[in-house]
């Protein structure tokens, strides 16, 4: 059991970091609605190759089955720790 607890960690810190990478390269909505100063979430502007191919779509919806599966591994461990102290 400690072992799927280990891994179920691991599993987490990849999706901490694939969330972390996925929301900076996505396009602020000041940046879509073309009203801010045209500052990207990493500090630059974004390039309008983003806006071609209906990539703000697809990366929207990648990062919300990331988050999905982090909050549900989260709880899963949360859940997986307690019982582990238990017995």
């Amino acid at each position: 059991m400690y072992i799927l607890h280990i891994m179920i960690v691991v599993v987490q810190l990849i999706l901490a970091v694939g969330l972390i990478l996925i929301i900076a390269i996505q396009t602020t909505k000041s940046e879509q609605s073309g009203s801010g100063m045209g500052w990207g979430t990493i500090g630059g502007q974004a390039t309008s190759s983003v806006h071609k191919f209906g990539l703000d779509a697809q990366l929207t919806r990648i990062t919300t089955w990331i988050a999905c599966s982090f909050f549900v591994l989260s709880f899963f461990g949360a859940w997986l720790e307690a019982y582990l102290k238990g017995h």
